[in-house]
């Protein structure tokens, strides 16, 4: 491979028209999409653009655009022109290069339909799934493995395929829907699943497998607004990101999937209006639908009854189950077997799995022992949306070793959809070693499934046989103390796994520990089991909650408080801490306290700043009680609880209120010498000093934060303190080290996976683009920054950037989309009630009147701005303001108060150390005395200001300034 393969010799324009008009093959078009990358390199006198950088211009994701240029994957129509449009082609080449992309999809489509029309059949019956399409290549790809052991279906399965054909046919029409019904333990899911794996090559987008658990046992069924967060998830949207309300997550799910070609699998629906809520809305995608319901409304769907396999279908899936050389359709015993097993797949399956787990057995011995036990119980009818197998499964139970069974009953008490060794180690209060041996065991006999390595997952049917089991042969003490060693196991683990990435303190869980726990001393596994046992965790938390079980209610949603914050969904966060608040009940009030202070930090997030200070008001009045307050633990609870009430307070307005609190949270944490309690304290005062105009102050108290964050470890606190660092260098006129503190924090959240922290960094790189003159860069961040706000539903951050896209709109001359954009974010900032954020975006609507020659209304709005600014004394934006006010004034004529104005302005801001704000006053004095016929005064003023703006690199500024001064020196 060569060492730079975009240095090779360009095709001349003739040769590229001859590639354009040739190309057939992915691999053509891949090597046209290269050439076009080398020539925007030459033509720039640049570096090619690498995939990261391609990436950051479309918003994919860097693996989609490797799969593009080493033709792995096509892209789609949409991406593909983008994919041009950045790299520089015109639009008659665009015709062309478009034409090449749709004779290759063509030529694609007519091969796969060839080989799906031959193979389809004869790979069903074959059960061969590797002999199925490769895997997409790009996006998320969820569907479960596909069985080696799937039988029959044969035309089931090409009715699906043809489907596939008009889901990917060029241009407009509907989303293709195919709706499986039938009854429970039929095969729904494995018949999607297969045929999901077969067209996998026809979906480049991913596949989506949304299980709504209308009948899963012992598991809540599912809305459809609860798995489109579970989509948008897998999607790439963040989970804090995700909409609470249903309009809005409806149509960032469909946004998501508009112009791609996903498959979607939507398993065990209840109803048309379910299946509705999650099609896509626009063509390319095919739709599986599985129910135990016909799906009779959906007019647009293909339906796909399934009953039981035909009677040699079912002979042949149980012979393939019992393995290689057990059995044999001609043996008289098989079809008897078969015929009790009704021919339900799942049925002959678990039939065929005992047979092979048994050497000495043959289909007779199998045969009269079912034989025996249907006739003591009988299979019950399958007619009720949750039939059972009681004699098959007893069967396979009966011949499982004593432990095992054990195990098998406590499985069924998870209240989550899957566990893992430690949970059963838990529920069998064993080793993991052992409960891992057992685990494999009841696999073995398909008692279970390892739906992912290390991951247990027991079927719908099964589970509830081990629960009637476990009534039936455990006393209640018995079931009752695995739950609780489970419970406590989630519990207690969770908590631990949320201190090492915590932002705030939080102690270390009391109480005794299980006798075995993962190690999650490092964050990122402490992350990792969290996110991967975080339904567990919630289902969990529910099961407490429900049956009155407080203590674990309190120390599940403790446990779960921290990956809530980070994933969300903030709804559910407001449910689980509120529910821990009436756990806790009065007798607790230490516990009550915690729960508060969880609660009260998802109001913050949610911009309920008065429902969270009354929260966290009354955890701390708990904390100080007399029997609480002498405790460490809870000194360090009540620092917690004042640093977040700090920023409740700041960004409400009340900043000495604020800097009062946080300096009492720092000298507790100083106290006791928390250093991570002090660093988060020093990060909020760092801030409010910072809205107060003691920008040194700021400086200096986010150093001392930074400091300690790098001490510890704390990635996160890291990213937050140079966020504000960066926004205080900014205000200092420091651009260059203000972008680098930006971009750090950017690289930092990006890592994390913190989707509120890069909107946050982005908008701040936004404005320094803006102040600097970058107005395209500019623009470009803060509207990546502003789609992230909005796909969160964080209302403040899309204020702040609302605001800052207004300034460039101002500063570009679009004083219409000035004025819309300052006008939105006004509106949001008076919803959530935050006044200095009504100042910032009165301030920036004065400007765009003043521009507009609309010099009253600018008053207006300046003079609203600047009583805001002095009701909260925040000097250093009051200054700000005060420039632009004086501005104003002296269009409207009263030139003397203009100056006295300008005159404030300068000496607050040279108080204030704002070089940039200082030039403005200096240039507004200087064109005072201009207009006033005093040259030498004029000059003077206007050269102070002039030498700044060059210190600064303020190219506009400095043009402005330069002509005024010629036109003196000319005079």
């Amino acid at each position: 491979m060569d060492a730079d393969p975009y240095q090779r010799p360009l095709l001349s324009v003739e040769r590229f028209a001859e590639a354009v008009a040739g190309a057939e093959s992915l691999e053509d078009l891949a090597e046209l999409l290269r050439t076009l990358r080398r020539r925007h390199a030459r033509e720039r006198r640049d570096s090619s653009l690498t995939y990261q950088e391609l990436a950051e211009k479309t918003g994919w994701s860097r693996s989609a655009i490797a799969e593009y240029f080493t033709a792995r994957t096509l892209p789609p129509i949409d991406r593909f022109d983008a994919l041009l449009e950045v790299l520089g082609v015109a639009p008659a080449e665009r015709r062309a290069l478009a034409s090449a992309r749709d004779r290759v999809e063509e030529n694609r489509r007519r091969e796969q339909h060839a080989a799906a029309q031959t193979d389809s059949i004869g790979r069903a019956n074959r059960n061969d799934s590797r002999a199925g399409a490769s895997r997409p290549t790009r996006g998320p790809w969820q569907l479960p493995a596909d069985t080696g052991l799937f039988t029959g279906r044969a035309g089931e399965v090409r009715t699906i395929l043809d489907l596939a054909e008009h889901a990917v046919a060029p241009g407009p029409g509907a989303v293709v829907i195919s709706a499986i019904d039938g009854m429970g333990g039929v095969g729904k899911t494995a018949l999607a699943v297969h045929a999901g794996h077969l067209l996998a090559d026809r979906f480049p987008d991913g596949a989506l497998f949304l299980e709504l658990h209308t009948h899963t046992v012992g598991t809540p069924a599912r809305t459809a607004f609860d798995v489109q967060g579970t989509a948008l998830v897998a999607l790439g949207v963040a989970p804090e990101a995700i909409p609470a309300d249903p309009d809005a997550r409806a149509a960032a799910y469909r946004d998501r999937l508009a112009g791609t070609r996903t498959l979607v699998l939507v398993d065990d629906a209840r109803d048309e209006a379910q299946v509705r809520a999650l099609l896509p809305g626009t063509a390319g995608c095919l739709v599986l639908a599985t129910s135990r319901n016909r799906l009779k409304a959906l007019d647009d769907a293909e339906a796909v009854p399934l009953d039981v396999l035909a009677h040699g279908e079912a002979v042949e899936l149980f012979c393939r189950t019992a393995g290689i050389g057990r059995a044999s359709p001609d043996d008289p015993a098989v079809p008897r077997i078969v015929r009790l097993s009704g021919g339900l797949p799942l049925a002959v399956r678990i039939s065929g799995a005992l047979l092979r787990a048994r050497p000495a057995w043959t289909p007779h011995h199998l045969l009269n022992d079912l034989t025996e036990n249907l006739a003591l119980a009988g299979l019950e009818a399958f007619d009720d949306g949750r039939r059972r197998l009681p004699a098959v499964l007893d069967m396979s139970y009966r011949h499982l070793p004593e432990r095992a069974r054990v195990l098998f009953r406590r499985l069924g008490q998870i209240p989550g959809p899957d566990g893992d060794v430690h949970a059963a180690a838990a529920l069998l209060d064993c080793d993991p070693k052992t409960a891992g041996r057992l685990l494999s065991l009841l696999a073995d006999h398909s008692m279970l499934t390892e739906q992912t390595v290390g991951r247990w997952r027991m079927h719908d049917l099964l589970r509830e046989h081990a629960r009637a089991l476990a009534d039936s042969e455990d006393t209640s003490e018995q079931r009752q103390d695995a739950l609780d060693r489970l419970l406590h196991f989630y519990a207690h683990v969770a908590q631990s796994a949320s201190v090492p990435i915590a932002r705030l303190p939080r102690s270390a869980p009391g109480g005794p520990a299980p006798a075995h726990v993962p190690d999650l001393t490092d964050p990122e596994a402490a992350r990792t089991w969290l996110r991967s046992e975080h339904r567990n965790l919630d289902a969990a938390c529910a099961h407490a909650h429900e049956h009155h079980l407080d203590h674990h209610t309190v120390a599940l949603a403790a446990g779960l408080a921290e990956i809530l914050i980070t994933d969300g969904p903030w709804t559910r966060a407001l449910e689980i801490h509120q529910a821990a608040e009436t756990a806790a009940g009065p007798d607790r009030p230490a516990a009550r306290a915690t729960a508060l202070t969880n609660l009260g930090r998802i109001r913050c997030l949610i911009g309920d700043y008065a429902g969270a200070s009354d929260t966290y008001a009354r955890a701390l009045d708990l904390l100080r009680l007399p029997q609480l307050g002498n405790q460490l633990g809870n000194q360090l609870g009540e620092a917690t609880v004042l640093t977040d009430l700090g920023q409740v307070r700041y960004q409400t307005g009340d900043l000495p209120g604020a800097v009062e609190v946080l300096q009492r949270a720092l000298d507790i944490c100083g106290r006791l010498g928390n250093r991570l309690g002090e660093a988060n304290a020093l990060t909020n005062l760092g801030h409010v000093r910072d809205l107060m105009g003691d920008l040194p102050g700021a400086v200096e108290a986010l150093l001392r934060a930074l400091d300690r964050y790098e001490q510890l470890g704390n990635r996160l606190g890291e990213a937050t303190v140079l966020t504000n660092l960066g926004h205080v260098r900014d205000l200092m006129g420091e651009w260059p080290g203000a972008a680098e503190a930006q971009a750090r924090a950017l690289d930092i959240y990006e890592q994390l996976g913190n989707r509120l922290g890069e909107a946050n960094a982005l908008t701040s790189l936004g404005h320094i683009c803006c102040v600097t003159g970058d107005y395209p860069r500019a623009a470009e961040l803060l509207e990546q920054a502003l789609r992230i706000f909005q796909q969160i539903g964080h209302r403040l951050g899309e204020a702040s950037a609302l605001n800052n896209l207004g300034r460039v709109r101002h500063a570009t001359g679009d004083y219409p989309g000035a004025a819309d954009a300052q006008q939105r974010t006004l509106e949001i900032f008076r919803r959530i009630g935050h006044r200095l954020g009504q100042a910032y975006a009165l301030t920036d609507l004065g400007h765009v009147r003043y521009s507009t020659g609309d010099y009253p209304g600018a008053a207006d709005a300046q003079e609203q701005a600047l009583h805001i600014y002095r009701r909260f004394g925040n000097r250093g934006n009051e200054a700000y303001a005060l420039n632009r006010y004086a501005a104003t004034i002296a269009a409207l004529g009263d030139r003397p108060r203009a100056l006295t104005l300008y005159q404030q302005a300068l000496a607050m801001n040279r108080e204030l150390s704002k070089p940039d704000d200082e030039a403005i006053s200096l240039e507004g004095i200087g064109e005072h005395f201009l207009a006033a016929g005093d040259p030498e005064q004029a000059r003077a003023h206007l050269c102070r200001a002039l030498e700044i703006y060059r210190r600064l690199g303020m190219r506009l500024d400095i043009e402005r300034v330069q002509a005024l001064v010629a036109s003196l020196e000319s005079e």
